[in-house]
């Protein structure tokens, strides 16, 4: 069983820079991005193939290499800015729901077959979209591919799995309410996106956890199961045959999900405004934990988003410099990213020591930042460091298929993570440079015309000791 409660997830910007690329929203500006050649794209373009069910899901095939491991994933559009507030959650819950048991198999089967046969079944519930998928070995992909399936289209809805599924959401709620890092990630993601589509949260709060019933999520899993909010992605080591039989196979189960009326949320903009926040927790002890967001580039935005990812790694270093070894005021402190194709970029403490000047400290790291010189001498270190990381995440079929599924749905073409590196090799120093001035300058002599980005903070802490204003 996958662990059920999620904390708000505050990505890394090396890792989050995966599919930081040119958008191409249409056929049009995919061939556009393909015109542009690069090495690197072309030796790996011809190795995706696109297809359209009969209903007109989208079916897009990666050919991959790196061993027999097939990976699938079911994209479900939409996200929760469909679920309202009060049922935070219902998505996530009602995906986790299809694993126990369909018609052909039992929950106890479907157990004893990972067993035997190493397979997983996983989902993801998100703020622009959910997921679901699978991952085996060539061997058992089409008895796994059944099994996937038949909890799709005849999930049983067992109410006695729902009660125990319930039992576990409530638990974990209750276990990170009563943990500092826990109720910091709720607290902020409660202020941060409050009166915004992504007020709803993916995962189950305490709030929600008892307006979601399984008739919620029954009715939930109707409006999921819309042949215009479903997208596939496929990869493996495929001939171009077994790829011709696996979307035949595909066609018999999918084919035939019903296309009914779905239109996509729009997503404004996020804003930062109001006062820091305070929680007070016993369970904090002596530390404190603080996570401070401000307005960040979006991820479509390739002009802004690599420079200020590139500028985020050297904050990251100072950070660890000279709050952490130099001060020793925090255990961690670091710089990411929260939020959908909208998002909030997020300096992160955890287990804070020295209450006092702590915020100084921070933003002296912060504004240790080099001029555009010093930018330049370290520039190959950084860009080096970006690419192997996001290098390393694709290894498997698994990385693969996550940098599709991101490329789809944030770009519209699934090849684009492949210009990555050409990205990330053009921006400039100054590029940098600038990135800094408009998004992390803590002073308005460093700041792009001496305009602070703010930063509103949320603070757990034991007794209030740890300020930030």
């Amino acid at each position: 069983m996958k662990k059920i409660f999620r904390y708000m997830k505050i990505v890394s910007l090396a890792v989050m820079m995966t599919v930081t690329v040119i958008s191409c929203a249409s056929n049009s500006g995919a061939k556009s991005a393909r015109s542009q050649g690069g090495s690197y794209y072309e030796s790996n373009a011809a190795d995706f193939t696109t297809v359209s069910l009969s209903n007109g899901i989208p079916v897009v095939f990666k050919k991959n290499g790196t061993g027999k491991i097939y990976v699938l994933k079911m994209i479900i559009d939409g996200g929760t800015p469909l679920v309202p507030v009060s049922k935070s959650g219902l998505e996530d819950v009602t995906l986790e729901m299809l694993q126990y048991g369909s018609e052909k198999y039992s929950y106890s089967d479907i157990q004893r077959l990972k067993y035997e046969q190493s397979f997983s079944i996983s989902s993801a519930a998100g703020y622009d979209y959910s997921t679901y998928g699978f991952r085996c070995i060539e061997k058992y992909v089409d008895g796994v591919l059944d099994i996937f399936a038949d909890s799709i289209l005849h999930p049983l809805f067992n109410a006695e799995d729902f009660d125990k599924v319930k039992t576990e959401y409530a638990e974990e709620v209750q276990r990170t309410l009563t943990d500092p890092s826990g109720l910091l990630s709720e607290t902020m993601r409660a202020v941060a996106f409050k009166n915004h589509p992504y007020e709803s949260n993916p995962s189950v709060t305490e709030q929600s956890l008892d307006a979601i019933t399984l008739q919620e999520v029954k009715a939930h899993y109707q409006t999921l199961l819309n042949a215009n909010r479903l997208k596939l992605v496929v990869v493996g080591d495929f001939s171009d045959d077994g790829q011709k039989k696996l979307a035949e196979k595909l066609e018999q189960m999918f084919g035939s999900i019903e296309a009914k009326p779905f239109e996509k949320p729009t997503i404004p903009a996020l804003t930062v405004s109001g006062k820091n926040v305070y929680k007070q927790l016993e369970q904090a002890g002596d530390s404190g934990y603080a996570f401070g967001y401000y307005a960040c580039p979006d991820r479509t935005n390739a002009a802004e988003y690599v420079p200020y990812a590139l500028a985020s790694m050297f904050i990251q270093d100072e950070l660890f410099a000279q709050v952490r070894e130099k001060q020793g005021a925090v255990y961690s402190a670091g710089n990411g990213i929260v939020g959908g194709i909208k998002m909030f970029g997020v300096i992160s403490v955890y287990r804070a020591s020295k209450p006092e000047n702590l915020r100084q400290y921070i933003y002296d790291a912060i504004d240790s930042f080099p001029d555009e010189r010093g930018v330049q001498e370290k520039l190959d270190h950084y860009k080096n460091k970006y690419i192997t990381t996001v290098f390393s995440s694709a290894q498997d079929a698994n990385g693969v298929a996550g940098n599709v599924v991101s490329s789809l749905q944030n770009y519209g073409d699934p090849t684009a993570y492949l210009h990555r590196t050409e990205q990330i090799q053009a921006t400039t120093a100054a590029q940098v440079y600038v990135a800094y001035q408009k998004y992390f300058a803590r002073t308005a002599l460093r700041a792009a015309n001496g305009s602070v980005n703010p930063i509103r903070w949320v603070v757990v802490d034991k007794n209030g000791r740890y300020k930030f204003d």
